[in-house]
């Protein structure tokens, strides 16, 4: 099912609203997003329970630097999930009607193209897989850790996680419907300027730039409305593949210390790959839409016809960043994954080294 079509709109934000992201949905009868009372009162009662459970997690971790440690990176994102919320019409439900709607009026029935489709369902697995895991087998890891009333404390970390899930699954996904919008437009594009002879070239020209412009504006207040989330979700990617990445290390090098069985012991390894995979992925729809953009720039720097237009648009492109930035200092991209990796790699190679000794006794 493509990502355009309504019934997927449908059960995304149903998704979204389920965990607490929006107060508004998408109705397929009507085509657009739908405000409702009983979802603000959802919404209130769901951010207060994520709040009674971050702290109740913090109080009962305050020993356990692991616990503690992740739960205030997911209580930043859901922090940062509760303001967006909360803005109203001029937060994201703006952004998200602003491209639902390019969308229905200019690409409607277009195919996106087997590497963008490739991508969004290798993700859509890649989230299945994450929330099997995330509720049937890190219930069992976790009460390793904390094994005192462990129903509440999965239901807590089930809470957090679910909304920190959500936000990485709407932020993919409207990078998704933005790279589809640019290169259905570069295809526009390339066909105008590539045919000597098409009826109305200039205003038809004029139209796609001025589309274009708008995409910008839309890529730009997207990039700002998860600048912040955006960085707390990434210092917690960080702080698993560091903890896990420790636990592999130890199995490696003192396997008598750990106390974990076989089945634990996979479910790390493969929860270690699963982090780094969907990393990986997430950045590569942001490679790609740094790639549409070089695309596009290299389209219109080759052609000769209609300069003065062109050359105006260019440097109105050029003047935009040409990749994904949080707080104008990170570049969400696949240098960000490797980046992020090694550094994992050495702090859990650090910390090894701490307790080397001790885990040889």
């Amino acid at each position: 099912m493509q990502l355009s079509k309504s019934s997927f709109y449908s059960w995304l934000s149903k998704f979204l609203v389920l965990n607490g992201l929006h107060t508004f949905y998408y109705s397929r009868k009507r085509q657009r997003l739908v405000d409702s009372r009983m979802l603000r009162v959802y919404c209130l009662i769901h951010h207060c329970l994520c709040v009674v459970a971050g702290v109740r997690m913090l109080y009962i971790s305050h020993d356990n630097p692991r616990v503690c440690v992740s739960t205030l990176t997911m209580g930043g994102t859901t922090l940062c999930i509760m303001v967006t919320c909360w803005r109203g019409r001029d937060g994201m439900r703006k952004v998200l009607e602003e491209l639902l709607y390019v969308d229905r009026k200019h690409f409607m029935g277009q195919p996106s193209g087997c590497p963008l489709q490739a991508r969004y369902y290798l993700k859509m697995v890649l989230v299945g897989i994450t929330l099997l895991r995330i509720h049937f087998f890190y219930p069992i890891y976790m009460k390793r850790m904390l094994s005192s009333m462990s129903v509440l404390n999965v239901a807590s970390y089930w809470l957090l996680y679910n909304m920190l899930l959500a936000a990485v699954l709407e932020f993919y996904s409207l990078l998704w419907q933005v790279c589809r919008s640019y290169k259905l437009i570069n295809d526009h594009m390339s066909q105008l300027l590539a045919r000597s002879r098409v009826r109305n070239r200039a205003s038809q020209t004029r139209r796609w730039l001025h589309l274009y412009s708008k995409m910008l504006s839309l890529t730009r207040q997207v990039g700002r409305e998860y600048e912040y989330c955006g960085v707390c979700v990434l210092a917690c990617k960080s702080w698993f593949q560091i903890t896990f990445g420790y636990e592999i290390f130890v199995m490696l090098t003192a396997p008598q210390s750990l106390n974990l069985g076989p089945h634990l012991r996979i479910f790390v390894i493969l929860s270690y790959l699963l982090d780094a995979l969907n990393l990986y992925f997430s950045t590569d729809i942001a490679e790609l839409f740094a790639q549409l953009r070089e695309d596009s720039l290299r389209l219109l720097r080759e052609t000769t016809q209609m300069d003065r237009l062109l050359s105006a648009f260019t440097l109105e492109l050029t003047l935009h960043p040409k990749r994904i930035e949080f707080l104008n200092v990170f570049a969400f991209d696949r240098r960000l994954t490797l980046t992020l990796m090694a550094k994992s790699l050495l702090y859990t190679i650090c910390w090894l080294q701490g307790d080397y000794m001790t885990l040889k006794r």
